[in-house]
């Protein structure tokens, strides 16, 4: 790998700790914090596209253990590192399956559709299942709809970031 995608990849690590720690906001369901409106996957759903699932991956670790470390008041949990990890890994083991070289607005709004359902939807209420003691279905349905707000934007910057970055960086 070149020192430029290192440093590319360092960087959206970076952008993703900044955007998930000082650029979003907590919202409470069933009496604790279970809905983090942030756009700090962005960053690493684009290392994965650009620079292939282990280097999303492993941006998705850097930045969650940074993060939680250093500037969570929740402390590291590890399953939500596991989380950040596939939101990194997912998408570009998708966009190969789908054999797309070329990706079109609908092909990334599927690929975080199916990204969201395992990894926020699935694994993260898990998590705060487990941490919390909250009911899963509990939890579940004001995830579901934060989700659902937030999938067009998130799809329209990745997207329009993807397209930007993959020119300055291949």
């Amino acid at each position: 790998m070149k020192t430029r995608n290192l440093i590319v990849i360092s960087l959206l690590a970076a952008l993703s700790i900044v955007l998930t720690r000082f650029l979003s906001f907590m919202l409470p369901v069933a009496g604790i914090l279970g809905i983090r409106i942030s756009f700090g996957d962005i960053p690493i759903m684009l290392a994965g596209l650009l620079f292939g699932p282990i280097a999303g991956a492993l941006t998705g670790i850097v930045a969650d253990v940074i993060g939680a470390v250093f500037l969570s008041p929740y402390g590291f949990f590890p399953g939500f590192t596991l989380t950040a990890a596939l939101v990194g890994a997912i998408p570009p083991i998708i966009i190969r399956l789908m054999s797309k070289k070329d990706i079109k607005f609908i092909h990334l709004f599927l690929v975080i559709l199916v990204t969201d359902i395992i990894t926020s939807l699935g694994l993260n209420t898990l998590w705060l299942t487990m941490m919390n003691g909250k009911a899963f279905m509990v939890l579940l349905p004001p995830r579901i709809v934060a989700r659902a707000v937030l999938i067009v934007p998130n799809t329209m910057l990745t997207f329009a970031l993807y397209k930007v970055t993959k020119k300055l960086v291949k």
